[in-house]
């Protein structure tokens, strides 16, 4: 297991770097960008209070006031950006891990060895659980540092919650990659899948804020669980969170070792 883990490190450390660097820089210039916005942001609190109630629910602006750093990245970070990188991250490790390895008739040697099959679905899990670990504890806990560069005031516990909710998120879809790779053979397809699925969800978010008719839907989407109004602004995490994406990866998951233990890749 631990040279499939080495291996798989081995495959992927570029975007692991790439998605790590950007996400960093992001947060670099979020954080620079602070102070010197920080009062022109306050000049468009009337601009942001006249947007319809709704609207501002879908995007995740409840607060009008940016007066601290945990506002300010709540729509600038972690209301769209860093989602998009935890989904590029996940899908890229999700999709080469299983169908990848299919297309690349890869995985047909490693079946063969003196492994088994669940102990090759282990290892590659487990190598994809501590990529993504990784690029989201330095994203997210270098805001510390930044903070203290730029004399941020800064609310450690809420950041310590964003990062344990962007894990779930995170582990969330590579459950459900890892589900859908075990079946195909074509990584493109998987990643049309899971990004498509994630895509359909957001939408959900969106039309049930905007028509109250369909309020409900919200419940169906991923984005309605990851709000970082709650847990970065608030500090808060919701027990219904949790359970959300902790299913999720477990059914993900288990779906996907299942039918990797029993499909034909010869």
């Amino acid at each position: 297991m631990i040279a499939i883990i080495l291996r798989t490190f081995r495959d992927r450390w570029k975007m692991l770097l790439a998605v790590t660097v950007i996400g960093v820089g992001t947060m670099l210039m979020y954080t620079s960008l602070f102070p010197t916005y920080r009062d022109i942001l306050a000049k468009n609190n009337q601009l942001y209070s006249q947007m319809p109630g709704a609207l501002r629910k879908a995007f995740n602006i409840e607060s009008f006031s940016f007066d601290t750093i945990e506002k300010f990245l709540n729509i600038e970070m972690y209301s769209l950006f860093m989602p998009i990188l935890t989904i590029i991250l996940t899908l890229s490790l999700s999709s080469n891990s299983i169908a990848g390895e299919v297309e690349r008739e890869t995985s047909v040697q490693s079946a063969t060895q003196s492994v088994s099959r669940t102990t090759v679905y282990l290892g590659k899990l487990l190598a994809a659980i501590k990529i993504f670990s990784i690029f989201n504890v330095l994203v997210n806990f270098s805001v510390f540092p930044l903070a203290a560069l730029f004399k941020l005031p800064i609310q450690t516990g809420h950041f310590v919650a964003a990062t344990v909710m962007c894990e779930l998120f995170g582990l969330a879809l590579l459950g459900i990659g890892f589900g859908v790779s075990a079946f195909l053979s074509d990584k493109g397809k998987v990643q049309m899948i899971v990004a498509g699925t994630v895509l359909v969800t957001y939408t959900l978010n969106i039309v049930s804020s905007l028509l109250p008719s369909l309020d409900k839907l919200k419940y169906l989407s991923f984005f309605h669980y990851f709000d970082p109004n709650v847990f970065l602004v608030q500090g808060r995490y919701q027990a219904a969170d949790i359970w959300y994406f902790s299913a999720i990866t477990v059914v993900g998951i288990t779906i996907g070792w299942w039918r990797w233990t029993k499909r034909d890749i010869l």
